[in-house]
């Protein structure tokens, strides 16, 4: 922000797309350093996070994470305190899929993205033609790879993808890794739209060889445990490719 000439004071709304750690955990502490933000989200990203169990898992995850990241060399810091307090009653307003926000008089809009996560959405703004995508166009691994990330549900996951890559944003805004605009933003979506088949390929044709079972999940899990990834634990990252190849399967 200070690099962007931002004022930390000048912002209002803090919005979470939807409810995995990586993308909740953090409101807490961007809430204490900046308390005039309205912390909002979609209203079933709410009830998820009104529940124990849930948030257990978000703090175990966020913990995990900083333990990788310090292990990476990315951070000195270590993992941050407790959130189970801070994470209980953290949303204190809800849009939900098809309205709009007024953010000073640009508006928002908030599309419906599921089969990455249960009530995900994604944020466009129309009139600068600018695409908060989340983690609903995939997870990006500069320079040339993506995770395919349909962990709830593939045939919501495709409708999503197409939906978002339809509105033919000038620029896309993932959760991780970067902004693309112009030719970087079409080649963003035909790389993960390639993986998608990719991986839809290589989990059909698994169950029919060898690597069927546990080393269909080694073979994904080898694939995609590189580069960024690697911040996330191990153990998360195979339950991950657990649920990809169960959604194939299902799909």
């Amino acid at each position: 922000m200070r690099s962007a000439h931002i004022d930390p004071l000048g912002l209002h709304r803090l919005f979470l797309t939807h409810a995995h750690g990586d993308h909740v955990t953090g409101a807490p502490i961007l809430k204490r350093a900046m308390p005039q933000l309205v912390v909002t989200t979609a209203p079933e990203t709410a009830r998820l996070l009104e529940k124990e169990k849930v948030r257990q898992v978000f703090i175990r995850d966020d913990h995990d994470t900083g333990v990788r990241l310090k292990q990476l060399g990315a951070t000195t810091e270590s993992p941050a305190p407790d959130l189970k307090e801070s994470l209980g009653g953290l949303v204190e307003a809800e849009v939900a899929p098809g309205e709009a926000m007024d953010l000073g008089g640009l508006s928002v809009v908030v599309i419906d993205a599921p089969g990455h996560c249960i009530g995900g959405v994604a944020l466009w703004v129309p009139e600068e033609r600018v695409l908060f995508c989340s983690d609903y166009l995939g997870f990006f691994l500069p320079p040339d790879q993506f995770v395919p990330n349909f962990y709830v549900n593939l045939r919501d996951y495709l409708k999503t993808f197409d939906t978002l890559a339809k509105l033919n944003a000038d620029w896309i805004c993932p959760g991780h890794c970067g902004v693309y605009a112009g030719e970087a933003g079409r080649r963003f979506i035909d790389q993960s739209r390639a993986e998608i088949e990719w991986v839809r390929h290589r989990v059909t044709e698994g169950f029919k060889g060898p690597d069927a079972g546990d080393g269909l999940q080694k073979s994904l899990f080898d694939h995609y445990f590189v580069r960024e990834a690697t911040m996330f634990s191990e153990h998360s990252t195979r339950y991950c490719m657990d649920l990809i190849i169960r959604r194939v399967m299902d799909g």
